[in-house]
């Protein structure tokens, strides 16, 4: 059981933006570290090797969402997301195409594509800073071009001829002794003793689901992650809720319930069988961006149970 919630919660952590991100976008998009978005790199399209460790893009508003376009190895990145610290859900897609420091290019199918150059500030120069013992080097600019992206049903819409961009490489060793962006309380719910937590997940090839709950008393953490492959583009949905909620079972661990909060809506049940089988029903899903109602429940998942003694 540890070994499948410790990659999920990692995940909810490297996913999430530093907490300023909601008052001031961030000069790159968050990815979302994803076993699907690694895999559909060398299945999707003839591989493009990127240079030296680099990093480039941009982020954008467009209504409700916040929008962010940058490299993700050989493939172009598009994640859309919207909220806070304490909750925020995201969708990102993932394409094969032209993935350099100066170059982005891709389609991204019927949703839409990119075509743009960068090009470097005359008045800025780069900037450093040291960030986990390495220096980080930041060219500030533009890309110009064109972006087109029209989400599923068109929750989402954006056109960009021009943005402020950032290209983001790796330097040499250095010495910090904390990181500026660190925030305590963004692990305190990976140490904090937990009263109870629940791990749902189905998969089916390549695409699957998941919903973890972790029930504590001073942070409770909900999560919820689908992946799926559509041909040549890869896309990874998620949420994750740092508010009250509820998760509760019984004596036996026969019975359980989960009622988290939004943008979580209904409920999650669980039943465990004297054969040893068991059930995870109920109504409960998820508002993703572009995805709203999806389901967490059904005959599909695997529930598994985890309570202190």
């Amino acid at each position: 059981m540890k070994r499948l919630l410790f990659p999920l919660v990692m995940l909810a952590l490297t996913a999430t933006p530093a907490a300023g991100a909601s008052a001031a976008l961030p000069p790159l998009p968050p990815l979302p570290h994803s076993r699907l978005l690694d895999k559909a790199l060398p299945e999707h399209g003839p591989e493009v090797r990127p240079a030296p460790i680099f990093r480039s893009g941009f982020t954008a508003e467009s209504g409700k969402y916040n929008v962010g376009v940058s490299t993700y190895g050989g493939g172009v990145y598009l994640g859309v997301w919207r909220g806070d610290k304490k909750g925020r859900t995201m969708s990102a897609y993932l394409a094969k195409g032209v993935a350099r420091p100066e170059r982005l290019q891709a389609s991204f199918g019927k949703l839409g594509q990119i075509s743009m150059r960068f090009h470097p500030s005359r008045n800025l120069e780069p900037s450093r800073s040291c960030s986990f013992g390495r220096v980080l080097i930041h060219q500030h600019g533009l890309f110009v071009g064109r972006l087109k992206f029209r989400g599923e049903e068109g929750y989402v819409s954006i056109r960009l001829h021009r943005a402020k961009a950032t290209i983001l490489r790796l330097g040499k060793h250095c010495h910090v002794r904390r990181h500026h962006d660190f925030d305590p309380s963004d692990f305190e719910f990976l140490f904090a003793k937990p009263e109870a937590s629940i791990l749902a997940f189905s998969r089916d090839g390549v695409d699957s689901a998941a919903v973890l709950a972790i029930a504590a008393k001073k942070l409770s953490t909900f999560l919820a992650v689908d992946e799926e492959s559509r041909g040549n583009l890869a896309v990874v949905r998620l949420a994750i809720v740092h508010r009250p909620g509820t998760l509760s079972f019984d004596e036996a661990l026969t019975t359980g319930r989960l009622d988290p909060p939004g943008p979580f809506h209904g409920i999650g049940r669980y039943r465990a069988f004297p054969d040893g089988t068991q059930t995870w029903s109920g109504n409960l899903n998820i508002d993703f961006p572009g995805a709203p109602h999806f389901p967490l429940t059904g005959t599909a998942f695997e529930a598994l149970v985890e309570v202190p003694f």
